[in-house]
């Protein structure tokens, strides 16, 4: 195995549905994940055994231990394959952290797929990162599949779902970010009347192209305690609206909020007035 520089990309949530917490702490979810363009790149270098395993990044915010999560996917890897190698992983950095966009879980798929080519052929492999994939984070069997769908229990079942328009997507961030545990604590705690997405209705407007329907239906029922912690998620939503981009709602447990246009220039616009009012803009496109 020589050195591979494999793209992580990052995605967005067009519709979440949360419903109560299980018994192991986690909560059934259903939602409508599309992958985009904007991606980490994970260059991998097999070290042999004269050397440890490294792992680095080009963004001196992101913690380079065991916990993670690139790391705990190439520990996972190596006991379940009994892979002997130690390795050195440099990630460069593009996708935001906490953000809602699951960069950590893009690189943890990235080390997955890039380790999984080399190995033979097996009846229990798939079975093995798949269990592997879930249990380093929820949004990791996405990423290893990387193609837009429905998701549901903690994660785990995927089902493609056709989109009609491979739409700009601009993502906005505050200078602050969200945990998805702080975040998931609140949503417990909520007590008034949430609206909920209906997930099979968004799905069948992205199939169409109807954007009617799909406003209506991109709806994130976490961005109602993201915003009781972060009130300035509201601010760019509602600023977004006035910029004539209706399509737009909040990634994951936040603090990334986006639109979607096919107005790539409209798009630019608005990232520009972002920028200048001191939040981070990127532009990019659904892998579709």
């Amino acid at each position: 195995m020589n050195t591979l520089v494999i793209r992580a990309l990052a995605k967005i949530n067009l519709a979440i549905d949360v419903f109560s917490r299980r018994e192991d702490g986690y909560h059934d979810i259903d939602m409508v994940t599309v992958p985009l363009k904007l991606h980490d790149s994970i260059e991998i270098t097999p070290l042999g055994n004269k050397f440890d395993t490294y792992l680095f990044c080009d963004d001196p915010t992101l913690i380079c231990d065991e916990s993670n999560l690139a790391y705990k996917a190439l520990a996972g890897m190596k006991a379940n394959f009994k892979l002997t190698d130690n390795y050195r992983i440099f990630i460069y950095k593009k996708i935001p952290v906490e953000a809602g966009l699951g960069g950590g879980s893009a690189d943890a798929a990235a080390v997955i797929k890039a380790l999984a080519n080399y190995l033979p052929k097996s009846a229990d492999k798939e079975k093995k990162i798949n269990d592997l994939a879930i249990n380093i984070g929820s949004d990791v069997p996405f990423c290893l599949y990387d193609k837009p769908s429905r998701v549901r229990g903690i994660g785990e079942k995927l089902d493609p779902i056709k989109v009609n328009y491979p739409y700009y997507v601009l993502i906005v961030k505050p200078n602050y970010g969200l945990s998805t545990k702080s975040v998931y604590d609140g949503f417990d705690l909520i007590k008034e009347e949430i609206k909920h997405p209906d997930i099979p209705a968004l799905i069948d407007a992205l199939a169409k192209g109807d954007e009617e329907a799909m406003k209506e239906n991109m709806v994130n029922v976490l961005s109602v305690p993201a915003i009781k912690a972060l009130p300035l998620i509201a601010d760019i939503l509602d600023e977004l609206e006035m910029m004539n981009l209706p399509l737009c709602g909040m990634s994951g447990t936040g603090s990334a909020c986006y639109a979607l246009s096919k107005d790539h220039r409209l798009l630019e616009r608005a990232a520009q007035v972002f920028i200048k009012e001191g939040k981070s803009a990127y532009l990019s496109q659904f892998e579709i």
